[in-house]
């Protein structure tokens, strides 16, 4: 299905064609493909310590560059994580981050296509049943300029945890470098930070949004060894066992240019795991991370 904007920074429209166990969410289009069926036994599962857990996929859709896009979350659930991937070999991840509008949480995408003005993006969002996240929080830190590859932060208040986040570079010619979690074994607070690159500029806006809640059993932050691989370099982390994927990001370096960062379902056994991939246009290869967040299930 191809959705189409007014062909300008920052439109909007509605990531349509969400699916999650052969259902739709609420105000979504219908199913443009067959949903996993072992999804649901997954999503089952996770229920024990995380009720309502549900991972939305939505798309692929074909936008104008820069179509803010989004899925949500059904009533009564808060959501935890999710992101997307800008499809083809020139597509850039210029956004991926959580929102609360109108008494809904959303995900939202915001991609573009180097040398042509449309891109086709898919999204997902993670959610739970609210009562599943004692504490829960989100934090959004709004735009500023920084210098090109500069980074910003949002932290978690005392006592908390990071759930999830996201982030958004802003500009012309903008895209994400890294948006990931930051454990507090790293600095004494839970918190994301993020940061962009313009391809143009000397600057690029970045903003920051952090998930925040009280700790929950088998929290934990799993990260993918720094790797050097060809273009594009994708990587993918996988929570252990008992354990459900919240949400996750990427980790680019020097001149990396983000193309995906998502849930990607694996098997019933297994559930989803979190997957990224970064290129570097000016080299062969890419140097990159990744993050996921975990917790029981």
């Amino acid at each position: 299905m191809k959705i189409t904007t007014p062909r300008r920074l920052f439109a909007s429209a509605v990531l349509a064609l969400a699916t999650v166990a052969g259902a739709t969410t609420p105000g979504q289009a219908q199913p443009a493909a067959p949903t996993q069926p072992a999804a649901a036994a997954a999503a089952a599962a996770a229920a024990a310590a995380l009720p309502g857990y549900q991972v939305i996929n939505g798309g692929p859709a074909t936008v104008d560059n820069f179509a803010r896009m989004y899925l949500a979350c059904p009533s009564g659930k808060v959501v935890v994580g999710g992101g997307g991937e800008a499809q083809g070999a020139g597509g850039v991840l210029v956004g991926s981050f959580p929102s609360y509008v109108g008494g809904v949480y959303r995900w939202n995408i915001v991609a573009r296509q180097e040398g042509a003005s449309q891109v086709t993006t898919t999204g997902h969002i993670v959610c739970v049943d609210s009562a599943a996240l004692p504490g829960y929080q989100l934090i959004n830190l709004p735009n500023a300029n920084v210098s090109n590859g500069g980074s910003r932060e949002v932290a978690c208040p005392s006592g908390k945890v990071v759930v999830g986040g996201g982030a958004e570079a802003r500009g012309s010619s903008a895209t994400l470098r890294f948006s990931v979690p930051i454990p507090a074994k790293k600095v004494p607070y839970y918190s994301w930070t993020a940061s962009g690159r313009s391809l143009s500029e000397n600057t690029v806006g970045i903003t920051v949004d952090a998930i925040c809640a009280d700790p929950m059993p088998g929290y934990e932050i799993v990260e993918a060894p720094v790797t050097e691989a060809p273009n594009p370099n994708r990587l993918s982390l996988t929570c252990p066992q008992g354990k459900a994927v919240l949400g996750g990001g990427p980790g680019g370096y020097n001149t990396a240019v983000v193309s995906a960062s998502r849930p990607e379902f694996i098997d019933s056994a297994h559930g989803y795991r979190w997957v990224t991939s970064v290129r570097e246009p000016s080299r062969t290869t890419a140097i990159s991370g990744a993050s996921a967040i975990c917790a029981n299930i």
